[in-house]
C-alpha cells in the first residue's frame, strides 16, 4: 500500500431557515399505507428531514387510532406510546390494544428535535388482514371440476407425457414444441381452459368500507362490476403452497355500487399445477399439483355499523375462458373467439354456466402478502423491427428484460393462429435458446384490431419473433413491458468511467428482472429461487432497491423448504430438491437475514427463525461434515461459473468443493455467534463459538499448505486458487502471521499472473470486490472491472451485454444477477457509502471513498431506512480531490480518508484532500 500525505479541509453547511426536524415517509412493516397487515405486533418506521445541520430526534410520541376523526384530534385510542426519549425511528414495535382483524387504522408520530421543538407527521393508514381461520367467515376453496374427475384426467395426461420426454431445460416434455403442438398433444382431451368464476351480491345501504381478501391459485385477476381491481399481475406470489399460501387485500369501496353487484375472478395455473415435467420435481404427485382454485371474502362495512360478507362457496358459477392453455414455463394460448362479453357484470345471464365444486385445501397456512406485488413497471417501444420472408417478423426491444410485449394485430381472420416467440438470442426459435421456446399464442376473433398480451406467464428476453402474421408490424403496434416485483429504487451510482457506469447498469437491471415475488436465478429458463444466487446477489440488490418486504417473504420461503431434521434445499420454493446436499447454497437462510440486519437493523428474522437456523447448523454438522477430515464439508456446488469452467478440462471444479463450503460455513457460524449475543442466546453462543474453533482448525489442518503459505483444495490443482484464498482473507480465517503474505500472493495472481483478471466465480467476485478495495487495492480492482479482454466485466460491455450473463460467456442465460456483487465495489468503495457493522441500519454511517487515479468523479446516493445519504468525489487537479455529500437528519457518520478519520453529524459535508 502506498503511503499518502493528506491535507484536509472540512466544513458543514448550516441553513437555519427551517430549524426543526420533520417526520416523513411513514411506513408500517416496510410498506406505505399497507392493506391486509396480519402481523399482530407490526413495526413502525419514519424518516426525518431538516435544513439545519446536526439535527436529531430527542423524543417521539406515536399514536394509533381507529378513526380518522380521532387521529385528527391527536387521540390514540388504539395506542399512545406517550413521550419516549429516543432517537429511534425504525423497527418500533406496536404495543397497544390487540389489533382487530379486517379493521382500518390511522397513525402518526410527533417528534421533538434537539431544541425541544415539536413537529407532527402527516397521517398514515393501514388496514389489518385476517388473523385466524374464523375471520374468513366460512369461505371455502372452490374450483371448476369435481376433484376426483380432475385428478383422473390430469394424471392420465401426465402418464402420456411421461412417454415423450426430451430432457431439455426448462421442461422434460414439450420444450421444443410450439404452443399449438403442446395444446393439441392431448387433442381428444385437452387441458382445461382458465376458469372464469362469478358471484352476484346486493348492496342496499351506504358503504363505509369494502375490502376483498382473495387468494387465487396459482394466479388470479379480480373484477368488481366489470372493472379490474388493482394494478398487480401474476398474483399472488409463488410459495410452497403446502406450507404457505398468500392472499391479497384490495380496497374496493369505490367499485361497489348501490343495488346489484358482481364479483368476477379469472384464475390461472401459475406455479400451482404447472403444465411441465420440470427438472426440479414440482410436477410430482407430492408436489405443487392442483387445479386452479379460489378462496375469497368480500367484506362490506356499512355506515350504520353493520356489515355483509360475500364468500367463496358453492353458490358461485364457473365456465372456461379464452385462455385455453397456460403455464409459467410452457407459455399460454389466448383464443379470442372464446371471449365472453360482460361476463364479469351483474346484468350477465350465467344460467348456462356450471356450478363450482369444493376443492381440497392446498395445505399451507393462509397469510397476507406483505411484500410489493408484481406489476408492469415500464412501457416503451422497441428499437427496430425487421421481416424475413415467410419466417416471420423480428422485434428488437433493445435490452434484455423480464416481462412481455403487447402486440396490436390488424385484420386477423377468425381462427387465424399467431405465435409470438421470445428469446435472448437474435433468433428466438434457435436450439440454444435459454428457456427453449418461450411463447405466447393468439387465435384471432376476426376484428379490425386485436391485441395479444401475456396474462399468466412472463418471459426473459430481448428479441421477439412473430409467426403466422403477414401484415407489417410497426413500432406503434408494439408495447414492450417490464414486469417484476414493484420494489422502490433507492440507490443511484454515476462516474466518469463509462465502462463502470455500464457495468453498474447491467448489474441493477439483472437484479430487478429476477425479482418475481422470490429472488430468481433467471427469468427465462428456470425462474427458480436458487439460493447461491441470492447469497451473492441480494446484498448489492439492497443498495439499489428497497428489498425489505420482499426478502421478509423470501426468508419464509427458504425455511419452508426445511425438513424436520433441519435440511434445507438449494432452491426456494422447492419440492424436496437436493435437500441437505449443499450448505453453501442453503447458507442463504443465515446470510440473507444478516443482510436485512445490516441494511435495515432488522433482528425479527433472526428471532423468528433462530430455531430453524440452529437445526440447520446441527444437521449440517451431522450430515455434511467429513467423517475423516473434521471441518471439511461435503458439497455439491462450488464457486459458480469461474473462467475455469471454460478453460479447465480436468473434470469437476478446481480444488474440489469442500474447502469453499467449509469457509462459507465458518462465516455462517461467525454471524450466528454475533446474533446469538445480540439476542441474548448465551447457551447457543457458547456452542457456536466451539464450532467456530472446530471448523477453523479443520480448515487450517486440511486446506492450508504450510510450504506455499496458501489455501488449497482437497482435489489437486496445478494453479493458485483465488477463490479459497480470497474467501479466507475476507471471512477472517487467515491467521494474522500469514495474512500480509497471502494478501500479496492474491494480488500477484490477479495483477501479474492473470494480467488484471480475477480468475473466479460468484463467491470470488463477492469477496474480492469487498476485501481488496478495503485494504488498499481499489485502483487494481477498478482495472479488473474495466479491462476489455476476456474474462472481465469490461469484455461483457464491449460485447454488447445489456444484462449480466451466467458466467463469462453468452452461451447460457444472459440474465443472471449473481455476478452483480461487483456493484458493491461502486457504492461502498468508490463513492464510499458503508454500513457501520457494529451499529447497523445506516443511522451510523461509514463514508470511506477511494479516489481512483484514472477517474475524474464518482457519486452515489442511497435512500436508506433513515433517509438519503449522498456521497461524491471529484478531481480538482492532479493532486487534489473534493469529497462532499449529505448525512441525513438524526444520523451521524465517520468519514475515513487516507491517514485521517473524522466524525461528523447530520448535514452537508465537504472535504478537500491533497496528496
Amino acid at each position: 500500500m502506498i503511503k499518502k500525505k493528506l491535507f484536509c479541509l472540512f466544513f458543514i453547511i448550516c441553513l437555519s431557515s427551517f430549524a426543526q426536524i420533520e417526520p416523513y415517509d411513514l411506513k408500517l412493516e416496510y410498506r406505505v399505507n399497507p392493506e391486509g397487515v396480519d402481523v399482530k405486533k407490526p413495526r413502525f418506521f419514519w424518516k426525518l428531514k431538516s435544513n439545519e445541520s446536526r439535527q436529531f430526534q430527542k423524543e417521539y410520541k406515536l399514536i394509533v387510532a381507529t378513526s380518522k376523526k380521532n387521529i385528527e384530534k391527536n387521540i390514540g385510542d388504539a395506542y399512545n406510546s406517550k413521550k419516549v426519549k429516543s432517537s429511534q425511528t425504525t423497527q418500533i414495535v406496536y404495543n397497544g390494544k390487540p389489533l382487530k382483524s379486517a379493521t382500518q387504522y390511522y397513525w402518526k408520530v410527533k417528534v421533538w428535535d434537539k431544541n425541544n421543538i415539536a413537529s407532527w407527521s402527516k397521517i398514515a393508514t393501514f388496514s389489518t388482514g385476517l388473523f385466524q381461520k374464523e375471520d374468513w367467515n366460512n369461505a371455502e376453496w372452490i374450483a371448476w371440476k369435481p376433484q376426483k374427475q380432475w385428478e383422473k384426467e390430469w394424471w392420465e395426461r401426465k402418464d402420456i407425457e411421461s412417454k415423450a420426454l426430451q430432457f431439455q431445460l426448462p421442461s422434460l416434455f414439450g420444450s421444443s414444441m410450439s404452443m399449438f403442438e403442446r395444446y393439441h398433444f392431448h387433442h381428444q382431451n385437452p387441458y382445461d381452459a382458465v376458469p372464469l368464476l362469478r358471484k352476484p351480491f346486493k348492496v342496499s345501504k351506504k358503504v363505509k368500507h369494502a375490502k376483498a381478501y382473495i387468494s387465487g391459485l396459482g394466479y388470479y385477476e379480480l373484477f368488481i362490476n366489470g372493472k379490474r381491481i388493482g394494478t398487480q399481475v401474476l398474483d399472488p406470489g409463488w410459495t410452497d403452497y403446502r406450507k404457505t399460501i398468500l392472499y391479497a387485500t384490495h380496497d374496493i369501496t369505490e367499485q361497489i355500487q348501490n343495488g346489484d353487484n358482481l364479483a368476477g375472478v379469472m384464475l390461472g395455473r401459475g406455479f400451482y399445477g404447472q403444465l411441465a415435467y420440470d427438472h426440479w420435481g414440482f410436477y410430482k404427485k407430492d408436489g405443487y399439483v392442483g387445479q386452479p382454485k379460489l378462496l375469497c371474502l368480500i367484506k362490506v362495512q356499512y355506515e350504520d355499523g353493520t356489515e355483509e360478507n360475500v364468500i367463496s362457496d358453492l353458490s358461485w358459477k364457473v365456465t372456461g375462458g379464452p385462455i385455453i392453455y397456460d403455464g409459467p414455463h410452457m407459455g399460454e394460448i389466448y383464443d379470442a373467439r372464446k371471449e365472453i362479453e360482460n361476463w364479469n357484470t351483474a346484468s350477465f345471464d350465467d344460467a348456462s354456466w356450471d356450478n363450482v365444486n369444493p376443492a381440497p385445501h392446498p395445505g399451507g397456512e393462509v397469510v397476507s402478502q406483505m411484500c410489493q406485488p408484481i406489476r408492469v413497471t415500464k412501457t416503451f417501444q422497441p428499437i427496430s423491427i425487421r421481416r424475413k420472408g415467410s419466417y416471420g417478423q423480428w422485434i428488437d426491444t433493445g435490452t434484455n428484460s423480464a416481462g412481455w410485449i403487447r402486440l396490436r394485430l390488424k385484420n386477423l381472420k377468425k381462427g387465424q393462429q399467431v405465435t409470438i416467440y421470445y428469446g435472448e438470442h437474435l433468433d428466438p426459435t434457435s436450439s440454444g435458446q435459454p428457456g427453449r421456446l418461450q411463447q405466447m399464442a393468439y387465435i384471432g376473433k376476426g376484428e379490425v384490431e386485436e391485441f395479444a398480451e401475456c396474462r399468466f406467464s412472463y418471459k426473459g428476453y430481448r428479441y421477439v419473433q412473430v409467426k403466422g402474421y403477414k401484415t407489417k408490424i410497426t413500432k406503434d403496434d408494439v408495447e414492450v413491458k417490464y414486469v417484476h416485483s414493484d420494489v422502490p429504487l433507492v440507490g443511484n451510482f454515476e462516474s466518469s468511467d463509462k465502462t463502470v457506469g455500464a457495468v453498474h447498469n447491467i448489474c441493477r437491471k439483472s437484479l430487478i428482472f429476477n425479482l418475481h415475488s422470490i429472488v430468481t436465478d433467471c427469468p427465462n429458463r428456470e425462474k427458480n429461487g436458487w439460493l447461491g444466487d441470492a447469497v451473492t446477489g441480494v446484498e448489492f440488490g439492497m443498495a439499489n432497491y428497497d428489498l425489505a418486504a420482499l426478502i421478509t417473504k423470501f426468508t419464509r420461503d427458504i425455511f419452508d423448504t426445511q425438513t424436520t431434521e433441519g435440511a434445507l434445499s438449494p432452491i426456494a420454493p422447492a419440492n424436496n430438491y437436493r435437500k441437505g446436499k449443499s450448505t453453501l447454497w442453503s447458507s442463504a437462510g443465515v446470510h440473507i437475514p444478516w443482510y436485512m440486519y445490516q441494511y435495515y437493523g432488522d433482528t425479527r428474522l433472526f428471532e423468528n427463525y433462530w430455531e430453524n437456523m440452529m437445526r440447520w447448523v446441527d444437521y449440517s454438522w451431522k450430515n455434511n461434515n467429513s467423517k475423516t477430515k473434521d471441518g471439511m464439508f461435503a458439497e455439491i456446488y462450488n464457486d459458480w461459473v469461474p473462467p475455469y469452467d471454460v478453460t479447465y478440462r480436468g473434470g469437476g471444479k478446481p480444488g474440489g468443493n469442500e474447502v469453499i463450503a467449509s469457509m462459507n460455513f465458518y462465516l455462517v457460524l461467525k454471524r450466528l455467534t454475533y446474533m446469538a449475543d445480540k439476542l441474548g442466546k448465551n447457551k447457543d453462543k457458547k456452542r457456536l463459538e466451539k464450532q467456530l474453533k472446530r471448523i477453523h482448525a479443520g480448515i487450517q489442518k486440511y486446506a492450508f499448505d504450510l510450504e506455499k503459505l496458501e489455501y488449497i483444495g482437497l482435489k489437486p490443482f496445478p494453479e493458485f486458487l483465488p477463490v479459497v484464498n480470497i474467501l479466507a482473507l475476507d471471512y477472517g480465517i487467515v491467521p494474522e502471521k500469514y495474512k500480509a503474505q497471502l494478501e500479496k500472493r492474491v494480488v500477484e495472481n490477479i495483477a501479474k499472473e492473470k494480467d488484471y483478471h480475477l480468475w473466479g466465480g460468484i463467491f470470488s467476485i463477492h469477496s474480492a470486490f469487498e476485501y481488496l478495495p478495503k485494504n488498499g487495492y481499489a485502483d487494481m480492482m477498478h482495472k479488473v472491472v474495466v479491462d476489455e479482454e476476456w474474462p472481465s466485466f469490461g469484455w461483457m460491455i464491449k460485447e454488447g451485454a445489456t444484462t449480466l450473463p451466467e458466467g463469462y460467456k453468452f452461451t447460457s442465460s444472459d440474465m443472471h444477477h449473481f455476478m452483480g456483487a461487483v456493484d458493491n465495489f461502486f457504492y461502498r468503495h468508490l463513492a464510499g457509502i458503508n454500513v457501520d457493522e457494529s451499529h447497523p441500519g445506516f443511522q451510523n454511517i461509514i463514508l470511506k471513498p477511494n479516489f481512483i487515479k484514472s477517474m475524474d468523479f464518482a457519486k452515489a446516493s442511497y435512500n436508506s431506512i433513515h433517509g438519503e445519504i449522498k456521497a461524491e468525489w471529484k478531481r480538482i487537479d492532479e493532486n487534489t480531490y473534493e469529497y462532499y455529500g449529505t448525512v441525513p437528519a438524526n444520523c451521524k457518520a465517520k468519514v475515513v480518508l487516507p491517514n485521517k478519520s473524522v466524525r461528523i453529524q447530520s448535514g452537508n459535508f465537504n472535504f478537500k484532500v491533497k496528496f
